[in-house]
Formats: structure tokens, C-alpha cells, sequence
């Protein structure tokens, strides 16, 4: 990963929550399926309160709410996501393994990824604390019951009707497939009705703002670079002809800044916003991002809603509002033809401006189905074009122009070592699908 420059501002605290971001990155997964909906957050709700019930260390909840409100991290395919609405799952490790591995790439969550790697593992009686000559985690055998809780009450017309049906089905299998101290401590919190009434109340994330143990934690720059890098694995790792675009993205776009005069911070931020910028095209078909030709009307309709996800998501993150801007504005164009905002050039912010040419450009270089990546000479024609239509800023494209040995140097690396890792996802993907690797924590 090429250096983040920096200042002496942009260690700063930004007023950015742990908390919000987590619950950003929660919301952004659900995206994958609408039919899931807050799946991963009301497992972590269920998750809390049984820990709290337990009397849980302060270290051990702290674990067992991340890993619980990331569970499902690594079932980015449609089809792995809707087998979750199943009680008894198929090839439940599957997914488990494959969010443990991505877990694993951001060091803050690496202690969490055995959590995650078992939580579909059954009790039985107790020889589920091995699963394939490893040690189970206590604490993924809570998340496997909050898991199959939530599953159990989700979809429900009026949940305090079925909570008692409900609980009756999770008693029976207590030491066969659940921990029986668990249950127990399910059993004592659920009876009463709030308990179920949180899980589909309108002020969900409220609720779990006030029980998660890091709410207070605030994040400086380069840790919020770091959390940014994840959610871009995250979002890339669902197409091979998309790989690495958010990573080329913001590495373009910061260098474009600080060749532009932007300071260090404002230009590491730039970085953070194109590494977020397709947020949120994990709400469209992998289908349409995979198309080999053109998309018909109603496809392209839905596809242009992605910015305006990224715009919905980001911009509900306290201390996060210039980034949003550049973010989700990578579609506006200087003379208002773009979307979703159909902003115009007197609305469009330097970083916005920034965005827009670091994007194009990024996705002309780039392999796709219907095309191999552009020479230079071609991609600065296209460039130049879109400046004459009055399209993107001159001197932005300009700036690019001047330096492009430099950043198409970079963009190169970046984008060749985010290729690497995401080779390695993708690997163990195709391990788990042939029925290999199941024991590859």
C-alpha cells in the first residue's frame, strides 16, 4: 500500500466515531440483500444481551459485539446471503470462513476473525469446542445462537404473538446444538417484551450506540484511512473486472489533490473518499457490474442509484461531511447533465471535481468485460473530450495530464497489490465452494 502522506493535522481527531463507522460498514453489508435487512445488527443486539445477562468481561464483550455485528461479512454472494434465511443452513462454514479471511486483513479486526470463522459450529453436547482439531471460541457459539434467535424472529407479522414459540425452539435444542449456559441466559433476558421490541424498533442503531463498548472511541486520520481500505476490500471483492477500483481511485485522487496544492490531511482524505466512493454499488446486481455489454434501461436506472447510496450512507456519519461530498459526488458533472444531484459547476467543490476525473479515469485504464483497459493516448482524448462538453474540470485533468507518469505509476502499484489480496479471497472462495479449506481460520 503506497504511503499516506500526512501533517501534523492529520492525527487529529476528526470527531469520526468507532461506533458509527462499524454500523455504517453493518448497514452497507445488508445492502447485498433489502430481504435481509438489519440481520447483522439485530444479532448483534441479540449477541449483547445475553453477554450483558452473562456478566461478560468488559474484553469479551467488546469481542463478542464486533464479531457478532460483522458475522455475515463474508457471504458477499447474493446466493450465500439468501441460504442465511434458513434455519438449518447448507455449507454454513462457508461463509464463516471466507468473512474470517477478510476479517484478517484489517489489523483492528484480526482478533476478532476466529469468532467469526466459527460461529456456525453446533454445541453437541459439547464436542463442538473442536471443530477439525481446533479450538472453538466460546464466544462463537453465543454468536451461532443469536444468529439462529434472529432467523427465528425475523419476518414475524407480530413478534410478541410467536416470541414464546420462539423461545420454546431454542430451549429444545440446548446442548445439541446450542451452549445450555447460553440459553439459560437467553431464556432469563428475553422474556420480557422490550427485548423483542428493540430488535425491530425504527431506532435500531440508537439502541446499539448505547450498549457498544467503544462508543466514545474516535478516530484520527490514519486510522480512518485503515477502516476505508476495508470497506473498499469489502466493496471490490464482489467483481474480478472491479477489483481494485476504489484503491486506483484514491490513490489518483489524492495525488491529483496534492499536486493541486490540497495539504497533506485534506489530500489523505481525498484518499478516504475515493476508497468510498462505489459504497454504494453493493446495493446493485453483480450482474449488471459483470455485464459484458451494454444495460438496458431499467438496469442503468438502478445503477445510477449507487451514488446516491453512498450519499445516504456516508452523510449520516458525524464528522464525515466533506468526504461524503467528494464521495458521492463522483457522477456530477460541471455543466449539471450528472447524477443523481445533477449538480452544476457552481454546486461542485474542488475534491468533487477531483473525484469525478480520478473515477474516469481510473475505470479507462482499467480491464472490463466489454474492453480491455485504454492506452494513454486514448484515455486522455476521452479525458479532453468530456473537458470541451464542459463535462470536467480543465485544470483537474490538466494536473493529471502534467503528472501522469507519477500517478499512473501508482496507481499501477496500488492497484497491482490490492489485485494480490483480493487474489487470495477469491482462492480461498473457489477452496470452499470444491469443499477445501474448511478448517483455514
Amino acid at each position: 500500500m503506497a504511503v499516506v502522506h500526512t501533517d501534523a493535522h492529520s492525527h487529529a481527531v476528526l470527531n469520526v466515531r468507532l461506533f458509527d463507522m462499524v454500523a455504517a460498514l453493518s448497514t452497507t453489508l445488508d445492502l447485498l440483500d433489502p430481504r435481509l435487512g438489519s440481520h447483522q445488527k439485530r444479532t448483534c443486539l441479540i449477541a449483547a444481551q445475553i453477554g450483558l445477562a452473562m456478566q461478560l468481561s468488559m474484553d469479551d464483550y467488546r469481542s463478542l459485539f464486533i464479531a457478532s455485528i460483522f458475522h455475515d461479512i463474508g457471504a458477499l454472494a447474493l446466493h450465500d446471503r439468501l441460504r442465511l434465511l434458513a434455519f438449518e443452513e447448507i455449507e454454513p462454514h462457508r461463509h464463516a470462513q471466507m468473512g474470517a479471511h477478510l476479517l484478517g486483513q484489517f489489523e483492528a479486526f484480526r482478533p476478532y476473525a476466529s469468532l467469526v470463522a466459527y460461529h456456525h459450529v453446533p454445541w453437541e453436547d459439547g464436542a463442538g469446542q473442536r471443530f477439525e482439531q481446533r479450538p472453538v471460541p466460546m464466544l462463537s457459539h453465543l454468536i451461532h445462537l443469536a444468529d439462529r434467535i434472529e432467523v427465528l424472529a425475523q419476518g414475524r407479522d407480530n413478534i410478541l404473538a410467536d416470541m414464546e414459540e420462539i423461545r420454546l425452539c431454542i430451549a429444545e435444542k440446548a446442548g445439541a446444538v446450542f451452549h445450555p449456559d447460553h440459553v439459560a441466559a437467553f431464556l432469563a433476558v428475553s422474556r420480557a417484551e422490550r427485548f423483542w421490541l428493540d430488535l425491530f424498533s425504527v431506532n435500531l442503531d440508537q439502541i446499539l450506540k448505547a450498549l457498544a463498548p467503544f462508543e466514545d472511541i474516535e478516530l484520527d486520520l490514519p486510522k480512518l484511512m485503515l477502516f476505508a481500505r476495508f470497506f473498499a476490500l469489502i466493496i471490490d471483492s464482489r467483481s474480478h473486472f472491479t477489483a481494485t477500483h476504489s484503491a486506483g481511485v484514491a490513490i489518483c485522487a489524492e495525488t491529483i489533490a496534492r499536486h493541486m496544492g490540497m495539504s497533506a490531511a485534506e489530500a489523505a482524505k481525498m484518499r478516504i473518499a475515493g476508497y468510498l466512493h462505489d459504497t454504494g454499488k453493493l446495493a446493485i446486481p453483480n450482474e449488471y457490474i459483470n455485464r459484458g455489454g451494454p444495460l438496458a434501461r431499467e438496469e442503468m436506472a438502478r445503477m445510477r442509484s449507487h451514488s446516491y447510496i453512498t450519499h445516504d450512507i456516508l452523510s449520516k456519519i458525524n464528522g464525515l461531511s466533506d468526504i461524503a461530498e467528494w464521495a458521492s459526488h463522483h457522477h456530477e458533472r460541471l455543466d449539471g447533465s450528472g447524477y443523481p444531484f445533477h449538480k452544476s459547476a457552481d454546486k461542485l467543490s474542488l475534491g468533487a471535481r477531483i473525484m469525478a476525473v480520478a473515477d474516469i479515469y481510473t475505470a479507462l485504464i482499467e480491464d472490463r468485460p466489454y474492453r480491455q483497459g485504454l492506452p494513454e493516448i486514448q484515455v486522455f482524448a476521452h479525458l479532453e473530450d468530456l473537458v470541451a462538453a464542459k463535462q470536467l474540470e480543465p485544470a483537474v485533468v490538466a494536473t493529471l495530464k502534467r503528472h501522469h507518469d507519477d500517478i499512473g505509476r501508482l496507481c499501477r502499484e496500488v492497484q497491482q497489490r490490492e489485485g494480490e489480496e483480493l487474489s487470495a479471497f477469491w482462492r480461498l472462495a473457489d477452496d470452499m465452494t470444491e469443499g477445501r479449506g474448511q478448517g483455514n481460520a
